[in-house]
Parts: C-alpha cells; sequence; structure tokens
C-alpha cells in the first residue's frame, strides 16, 4: 500500500518478509546448482493457479521445490501453530502433486528465517513436517548445530 506521500506504509512485519524471500531466493540463483527459478507459475492439482517461491530443475527428472516462510511461530498458541503448519504442508504438497502430474521426481523443503525459542515447539514444527516429508531449514541455524540436535 502506498500513501499520498510515496511513502511505503506496509506493515513492517510483511517488509520484513518480503526483504527475507528476495534474500533467499537471490542466494539460490547465485550458489545453486540447475535452471533456478524463483516465483515459478504452476497449475496445481484442482486446477488453481500458484507460484513456487524456489524452484529448481536439476536434471530431466528431478527438480527442487522450496517454499519461504516468515512464520512467527513465537506469537502463535499450539493450535495456530499446527493450523498453520497443515496450510503451509498442503500448499508445498499441492506444488509436489503438480511435479508429480508431470513426470518428474521431486525433492522439497520449507525455509523459515529462525527457530521458535521454545525447544518443544521447534520440535513439533520440525515433526509435524517431516511426517509429511518436508524437512525444515531454520536459516539462523548452522548445519553443525542442526547435526548436533540430530
Amino acid at each position: 500500500m502506498i500513501d499520498v506521500s510515496g511513502n511505503n506504509s506496509e506493515p513492517k512485519y510483511l517488509h520484513k518478509g518480503k526483504e527475507f524471500h528476495k534474500k533467499i531466493q537471490k542466494e539460490w540463483l547465485d550458489s545453486a546448482e540447475g535452471i533456478v527459478k524463483p516465483e515459478k507459475g504452476i497449475t496445481k492439482p484442482s486446477g488453481r493457479k500458484g507460484r513456487i517461491d524456489i524452484f529448481v530443475k536439476s536434471d530431466e527428472k528431478l527438480v527442487v521445490v522450496a517454499e519461504i516462510k516468515n512464520s512467527n511461530w513465537d506469537t502463535m498458541n499450539t493450535d495456530a501453530v499446527r493450523r498453520n503448519v497443515k496450510r503451509q504442508v498442503r500448499q508445498i504438497l499441492n506444488y509436489i502433486d503438480s511435479q508429480l502430474e508431470s513426470g518428474k521426481e521431486v525433492s522439497s523443503g520449507i525455509i523459515f528465517p529462525k527457530r521458535p525459542k521454545n525447544n518443544d515447539r521447534m520440535n513439533l514444527i520440525e515433526q509435524l513436517f517431516e511426517e509429511e516429508g518436508i524437512p525444515v531449514v531454520w536459516m539462523d541455524e548452522s548445519i553443525a548445530e542442526r547435526k548436533a540436535r540430530s
């Protein structure tokens, strides 16, 4: 939303989310192997349109589907956490299904800027995604930290 003075008046949280989104897409464009397509438009199995945040065509069969979210898990109660994970899982599964229908093999994941402060909450979120085969990446966690938790 733009006010009459031309200043951007969107909420700070939304603005930070968009910045995070662009930063992650740029990192993938700069470093991922294969053909990287941010914001790739697709048709979901329902016939509705969708946009994959990060799509990478690795070879003729394998593609990567990654979703970027700026969810603030610390502000949600447990029921809201479960609802949000369910909604995000459905979105990613639709993207995966659109690629499976095209005969592709799919690797997927979801990327968040930071871990929840509560470890039990973080474990719940990871468990709910992993039950659907979707790995979670926390950008504030190193690979060594992740391995140490496993």
